[in-house]
């Protein structure tokens, strides 16, 4: 198996240079980089030097006595784990006749260059002949620059680049979701999602853990409520309040706060199930208000200052009453209400953090929040394809603002596997989570002065800095990909360096004209040239018909060329799809029959030749899915990797040495198809 080079070639007229989208921190500092840092710092220099890294044994930890102080109490936990993983970072590693004692210095106390708003995650980090010396006016603007050391170590962990950062986040909630109410997650694995996100700066945990299959929270005022009988899916599994406590406390040693969700009145099948009556009754709210009472003599609200009911979804006579009412019980727990803030959801109380969620072409505008919100719009990890969905995080920007104020609170990345999963650890592979999770985390901590939606469909062009940040972010985002989350799923592969030649769509009735021409060199029209190697022509309705062509309607088709200049004859990986289902609704053309590339009719031909799709699947021609599949028995069919074409190994497709010319042909055959193209270089 051959690895391609970078110089991928594309070809065709070159597309407008305008692009307003720059980048947040100076592109010089992030090209001078020694080590890939995600997310990026504010503002850094890079020294000339670098530092040999001794083991873990010759650091000294030294601390101003305002650090020392905290380290002694409840807050010092953070530290104290921090602290920790750096050190745990370092491997263990015999030392070396050349290694030298270094000191690793905390002091809490004022950072001159820091504006007002980073005063309290901010940092500035310092690395020198003298050592390491971190301060920061908070706690948690030093735990934010440990997870910066980790990152500066660089491969191999014995090189540690000389370098000066003052850093901060652009916005206070930078968080991430995980449904749990719908497929049980094991406390083990929330565990290793939490370590994860917080080296990242990810601060926020939004935990649900109520829906229409069970009620996983323990239950001591109503047990009918975690009785198997009632419940269709993970029977089993209760969290019990040790747990929960124990998850809380484990999450704010990594500097999370834990966002509890139990959605009522909506989601609550398994609720009328064991009670025989709604959540919007006056029953179900005494009864709603008795777990809510339970829950918080449970949680302090020291760990859980913020309860998450839900609201979503749903219709109810007594929608400002049950709002009100409940918005009232959990503030008089000394906890802030939340809720969902949709079309289709409850109003909004005048207490609760609104949490904005329905995705859509255009991105949410900053003058239309009023109240505090947080954003998690941009995009769902069940959603989106992986090229989409990074693209989608990386240019947009959470609340439509450039930062975060006290209305603008920051972005909250979802991951919602509606359907049965059968094999949980396959959710981070299936919806790439980590990848979407880093994109999100690297536009919430640096912010951004324009908004870059137009840029999610079509990737800037070449001679844009919109294109050459994110070239360099995908470099980072790859990178990190193979150090921190080296032991996950992490689908996603860079797109930077290619483009296709795209026609404009073509009546099926012309088709065998078009791809004559195609195939000679020709074209049926004008040609775009379009960057990346992800193409979206029409996304389905349930992503918003997101694309090159909108408004296009089944019947039409369209033809991409490329050309690939490869240095020697060999088989070379691509990663290869056409369509794959939503993992909430599962909707989608299906797997592939046995040679084909699609169930649409998808061709491709390598310098002239067309080759027959050469992957053999379990369920070949299966699981074509025209209607959402909510509440129906297709949800309890779990997902399998031959659905997901970025869960499969590469495809292998042979070049000649030199210019190897590729065309595809994609019809638009079905209204629930996602209209598409991804044939991505395996560069690794």
């Amino acid at each position: 198996m051959k690895v391609l080079l970078p110089f991928i070639l594309g070809m065709g007229a070159a597309m407008s240079s305008a692009s307003p989208w720059m980048s947040p921190h100076p592109l010089q500092a992030e090209e001078e980089a020694p080590v890939a840092l995600l997310p990026f710092p504010r503002v850094v220099q890079w020294g000339k030097a670098v530092r040999d890294v001794p083991p873990s044994s010759f650091w000294k930890i030294a601390t101003n006595s305002a650090c020392a102080q905290v380290m002694q109490s409840d807050a010092g936990s953070m530290l104290t784990t921090a602290c920790r993983g750096f050190l745990q970072s370092l491997g263990d590693r015999p030392s070396l006749s050349k290694d030298r004692p270094i000191t690793l210095s905390l002091s809490l106390e004022n950072v001159p260059d820091l504006p007002a708003e980073g005063e309290r995650e901010g940092y500035h980090l310092a690395v020198d002949a003298r050592g390491v010396r971190i301060s920061a006016p908070q706690p948690g603007g030093l735990f934010n620059a440990l997870q910066t050391l980790r990152q500066l170590v660089l491969p191999g962990r014995d090189k540690l680049p000389c370098c000066e950062m003052t850093d901060w986040p652009a916005f206070l909630v930078r968080g991430f979701h995980h449904d749990c109410g719908r497929n049980f997650q094991t406390m083990e694995s929330l565990k290793r999602q939490l370590d994860l996100a917080s080296q990242l700066k990810v601060n926020y945990f939004h935990w649900h853990l109520a829906d229409d299959p069970a009620w996983h929270v323990q239950c001591k005022s109503y047990p009918q409520l975690n009785d198997p009988q009632y419940r269709t899916r993970d029977k089993n599994d209760t969290y019990s309040y040790a747990e929960i406590r124990e998850l809380f406390r484990y999450a704010h040693e990594r500097h999370i706060t834990v966002i509890p969700e139990l959605d009522m009145p909506g989601h609550s099948d398994y609720f009328v199930r064991a009670f025989g009556f709604p959540m919007h009754s006056e029953q179900g709210v005494q009864a709603l208000e008795k777990l809510i009472d339970e829950f918080c003599d449970e949680v302090p609200a020291a760990l859980c200052p913020v309860f998450h009911f839900g609201a979503d979804e749903v219709s109810v006579p007594n929608a400002e009453q049950f709002v009100e009412r409940i918005s009232r019980k959990i503030r008089a727990r000394g906890r802030t209400p939340m809720q969902w803030e949709g079309p289709w959801d409850l109003p909004v109380s005048d207490s609760s953090i609104a949490q904005r969620w329905v995705q859509g072409k255009n991105p949410q505008k900053a003058e239309s929040i009023t109240s505090p919100t947080i954003d998690s719009s941009i995009g769902y990890s069940n959603l989106f394809e992986p090229a989409l969905l990074v693209r989608r995080w990386f240019f947009m920007r959470p609340c439509g603002a450039e930062k975060g104020d006290e209305m603008r609170l920051g972005a909250i990345f979802c991951t919602w596997p509606d359907i049965r999963v059968e094999d949980k650890s396959r959710i981070p592979l299936h919806s790439p989570m980590w990848p979407g999770l880093c994109a999100m985390a690297e536009r919430a901590w640096n912010g951004a002065a324009e908004e870059g939606d137009s840029l999610t469909v079509v990737l800037p062009p070449p001679d844009t800095e919109a294109n050459h940040a994110f070239s360099l972010f995908e470099k980072r985002l790859v990178s990190i990909g193979r150090s921190i989350f080296a032991n996950e799923h992490f689908p996603y592969w860079a797109e930077s360096g290619w483009s296709w030649e795209v026609t404009q769509p073509v009546p099926d009735a012309e088709a065998d004209e078009a791809r004559k021409l195609m195939l000679a060199g020709g074209a049926p029209g004008e040609l775009r040239r379009i960057p990346g190697c992800s193409l979206y022509f029409r996304t389905r309705a349930a992503t918003w018909s997101l694309g090159l062509f909108p408004d296009a309607k089944p019947g039409v088709r369209v033809w991409v060329r490329s050309r690939v200049i490869v240095p020697e004859e060999g088989d070379y990986p691509f990663m290869i799809g056409f369509d794959a289902p939503t993992r909430s609704n599962r909707q989608y053309t299906g797997i592939p029959r046995e040679g084909e590339w699609s169930q649409c009719g998808t061709r491709l031909w390598v310098n002239g030749k067309e080759l027959p799709n050469p992957r053999h699947y379990q369920n070949a021609g299966k699981n074509r899915v025209a209607e959402p599949t909510w509440h129906t028995a297709e949800e309890e069919r779990p997902i399998s990797d031959d659905d997901i074409w970025w869960a499969q190994s590469p495809t292998l497709i042979h070049l000649k040495k030199g210019t190897n010319t590729i065309v595809i042909e994609q019809p638009y055959a079905v209204p629930f198809q996602s209209w598409e193209i991804s044939m991505i270089p395996v560069r690794e």
